[in-house]
């Protein structure tokens, strides 16, 4: 008798996972559809932007003014660390005129264009650190 109860008991266990693992593979959950609005239009949910504290170092335009490289010095690291961002257009260095030290640098994030293999950006603001 107690060895008919263990198979029983066995057998259910048996059945139990195979259930479940047939549960999983028919379930169809997901996670990546997007959220419907009441307007029906498309929103974004992730920031678009980037956003720099640093110290401008350097400009240097590229192929006859059409693009520039800004090179600048991020706060708070170490005085040999730089980086430099491409941006797609020369008049964009017209917005640092006028201001000095520390800035916060505002650009789009996604590269519209590309210069020789480098995405370059568009820059939205610049705001003095006072």
């Amino acid at each position: 008798m107690p060895k008919t109860i263990s198979a029983f008991v066995a057998y259910l266990i048996i059945l139990g996972l195979l259930l479940m693992g047939a549960c999983s593979i028919l379930a169809h959950g997901s996670t990546s559809t997007p959220r419907p609005n009441s307007l029906g239009v498309e929103e974004v949910y992730t920031n678009p932007n980037t956003y720099l504290l640093a110290v401008p170092l350097e400009a240097v335009a590229l192929e006859d003014g059409k693009y520039v490289t800004i090179r600048f010095a991020p706060y708070n690291t170490y005085a040999l660390y730089d980086e430099s961002i491409l941006f797609c257009d020369v008049d964009s260095v017209r917005k640092f005129e006028g201001k000095s030290g520390v800035v916060v640098v505002t650009y789009e994030t996604r590269a519209h264009t590309m210069y020789r293999g480098l995405g370059c950006h568009e820059l939205i603001s610049v705001f003095e650190v006072k």
